[in-house]
């Protein structure tokens, strides 16, 4: 080699010195400049909401048993309402709590309760019912972010009980007063996992455009849905289901910032279809309403497939179910949490939170979740407010129709 060397000419000498040089440097830089830090979708504010009408188990029961179409299933209704650990829900009609109608409020239904209207009608009312309340949630969840709205460039809107078009993302850029350049998505037909996909979206947005937002809302006005054809599973739909309404602001963050100290970063996502459980939820859009139903396999489905579900999504992230101090299980119902507990080995304390909503809010579908996450972070902030650790991990998760499971890893920044 250095024979070859010597015989070129110096001009040939001094071109291949430079670039040995420069090379050189290129490679010490690459080596020595730091890897950028990744930036993790952190929520810098949330909030809930629901509509006024507060409905006990006992009033819906006595509406349901009212209804004429509930002949052959009228024996097990108290029994269906009876065991669902709900104690309270909310409603956007008044139709379930006639004695706490506010004034110039009209009923949604006719009189027979025959509960027969036509989809046309239910979607209206939804948009009625929704923008308000949607609008509230989305301000107190940028009010609790601490944010100006021109940091917010994206916004993800969600629900499986209002399809429209123009949709609540164009009401929202309108009642917010957003950009009307935001970036906009929207996500239907997700049913109960639908946060979950919801959050995926923002957190996409959000680990790549530092410095900007993303508000992911979900609402779902379930009870202008509702409908009775004597059977079982209608009955079921009935008594836990409910309206509600969830926001989150989200912000990629560097671990250690001072503006995600102590708030909740949401590592990473996982989802998972379940193979051979297409019958256990299935969503449909009829002349008389949007509907769902639910095999009465789920709870099995459940309890069957989400331990291998978490231990492989925690694998991903060398830990064990041990190593988390907090579950945020979607409230979906009495047997969805049992089974979840089942499957993973969890006690009553440990989906404490779960119980929680679904004692006080039913199943709201998409929002739920958001639901228990906020009590979760709020009893957070209640530690590190008396100077103690606080909590550190922990795991949300919902089911989606297929059935699929959906989930969030989080981690206190």
């Amino acid at each position: 080699m250095d024979s070859v060397l010597a015989s070129l000419p110096v001009e040939t000498k001094y071109a291949v010195a430079v670039i040995v040089v420069l090379l050189t440097l290129l490679v010490v830089s690459l080596v020595s400049k730091p890897s950028e830090t990744k930036l993790i979708p952190t929520i810098m504010g949330m909030a809930t909401g629901n509509p006024f009408y507060r409905v006990s188990q006992k009033q819906a029961l006595a509406i349901a048993e009212k209804c004429p179409e509930c002949n052959t299933i009228r024996p097990v209704l108290a029994r269906i309402y009876g065991n669902s650990r709900i104690d309270y829900r909310y409603m956007a009609v008044p139709d379930f709590t006639p004695e706490q109608k506010v004034s110039g409020d009209t009923n949604f239904f006719s009189k027979d309760l025959s509960f027969k209207m036509p989809i046309e009608k239910r979607l209206d009312m939804f948009r009625e019912k929704a923008v308000p309340l949607v609008t509230k949630v989305c301000k107190e969840a940028i009010a609790d972010a601490g944010v100006s709205l021109d940091q917010i460039g994206k916004l993800v809107v969600v629900s499986s009980t209002g399809f429209l078009g123009p949709g609540l993302d164009c009401e929202l850029i309108k009642t917010l007063g957003l950009s009307r350049g935001v970036d906009r998505s929207l996500i239907g037909f997700m049913g109960c996992a639908a946060a979950m996909n919801g959050f995926r979206v923002a957190n996409d947005y959000a680990a790549s455009h530092p410095g900007q937002m993303a508000l992911m809302c979900c609402v779902e006005i379930s009870s202008v849905h509702t409908t009775f054809d004597d059977n079982v599973n209608d009955a079921i739909l009935h008594a836990i289901f409910a309206d509600g309404c969830a926001a989150a602001v989200i912000s990629g963050e560097r671990p250690g910032s001072a503006a995600a100290k102590g708030k909740f970063g949401m590592v990473d996502t996982h989802a998972c279809l379940m193979e051979g459980t297409d019958d256990g939820i299935t969503l449909s859009i009829n002349e008389n309403g949007i509907s769902c139903v639910l095999s009465k396999y789920l709870p099995q489905y459940i309890a069957k497939n989400m331990g291998g579900y978490v231990d492989s999504f925690l694998s991903k992230h060398a830990l064990q179910k041990s190593d988390l101090d907090f579950w945020a299980i979607h409230p979906g119902g009495r047997r969805i949490i049992e089974e979840a507990q089942n499957g993973l080995g969890l006690t009553e304390e440990q989906a404490k939170y779960s119980w929680q909503v679904l004692s006080q809010y039913g199943n709201m579908l998409s929002p739920s979740v958001m639901f228990v996450l906020e009590l979760i972070l709020n009893d957070h902030k209640k530690e590190l407010a008396a100077g103690k650790r606080g909590l550190k991990q922990g795991l949300a998760f919902s089911f989606s129709p297929g059935v699929g499971a959906e989930g969030v890893l989080i981690k206190v920044m």
